[in-house]
């Protein structure tokens, strides 16, 4: 078993299609949407993470490809420098998984790496440039 990160874009083409059935019934992998935001006009991305046969996993994305999406794995992961880090807190209300957090005793911004999905939305809120992504 294997557990892989993927973002996979919308547009109003294909806005319609189960990404998540598409995996399940005919691969039998077992996805878990960690972030999405699809607008109105069909167009958006969705942050799907993936567990299943290493195989399985090849054969799903490579239909989710043929049905039209644009799909990318998620290989890099967050970096935090806490000597660089002003513990402002402007990143903590942007993580969608509440992988950066102030720690309750220092209220130190500290970040859980076993739960962050790399989605990059505290990196513009740092003004400091402490987080950073790391392919």
């Amino acid at each position: 078993m294997v557990e892989k990160k993927f973002r996979i874009d919308f547009d109003e083409s294909n806005v319609l299609e189960s990404v998540t059935y598409t995996l399940v019934s005919e691969f039998n992998l077992k996805p878990n949407v960690l972030r999405a935001d699809i607008g109105g006009d069909g167009h958006g991305f969705m942050l799907l993470s993936l567990v299943g046969d290493k195989d399985d996993m090849i054969r799903g994305i490579a239909r989710i490809r043929e049905i039209g999406f644009k799909v990318r794995e998620l290989s890099g992961h967050i970096f935090h420098d806490y000597e660089r880090c002003w513990s402002c807190g402007a990143c903590v209300s942007l993580c969608p998984t509440r992988s950066i957090y102030h720690e309750p005793d220092t209220m130190e911004v500290k970040l859980n790496t076993t739960t962050c999905i790399a989605c990059g939305a505290c990196i513009n809120a740092c003004s400091v440039k402490a987080i950073q992504l790391e392919l």
